[in-house]
């Protein structure tokens, strides 16, 4: 695919302003990922991607994605956010089960995760984070 001079200078532009404005550019096909680390004293670990693919938008836990197997909180979710504050009604799904493994989940399509620079796992019920992965 060629694209001309005022195509290219286009997208550049349109790319500089939305890194400006804090919007990270997603393009279809395009993964973020990040690797998660815990806070609050719980041992989480592993590699998330946030991959947009056939207009969908989904969240993929690794093979090596652990969360502590010491803790048991009543709440976890996954959502999304910027600087370790949670963004109210950014969240994927209902509870979180899966404490080791690969997994995946679908994306709302409600959620522009292209405004969100951090994943995070949560205890919705005391509003607590528990994990952060900063997304690239």
């Amino acid at each position: 695919m060629d694209i001309s001079r005022r195509q290219f200078s286009g997208l550049t532009v349109a790319t500089a302003a939305s890194v400006a404005l804090g919007s990270v550019p997603s393009f279809a096909g395009e993964a973020r990922k990040g690797s998660l680390s815990g806070r609050q004293g719980y041992k989480v670990k592993g590699t998330v991607k946030v991959k947009k693919e056939g207009g969908k938008t989904k969240v993929v836990l690794a093979d090596n994605y652990l969360f502590d197997p010491t803790k048991n909180p009543p709440d976890i979710k996954i959502g999304f956010g910027n600087g370790e504050k949670y963004a109210k009604g950014s969240k994927i799904h209902n509870r979180l089960t899966v404490k080791k493994g690969a997994a995946t989940f679908d994306v709302p399509s409600s959620i522009d995760t292209d405004k969100f620079s951090e994943l995070y796992i949560y205890c919705e019920k005391f509003t607590v984070i528990l994990a952060v992965a900063p997304l690239k």
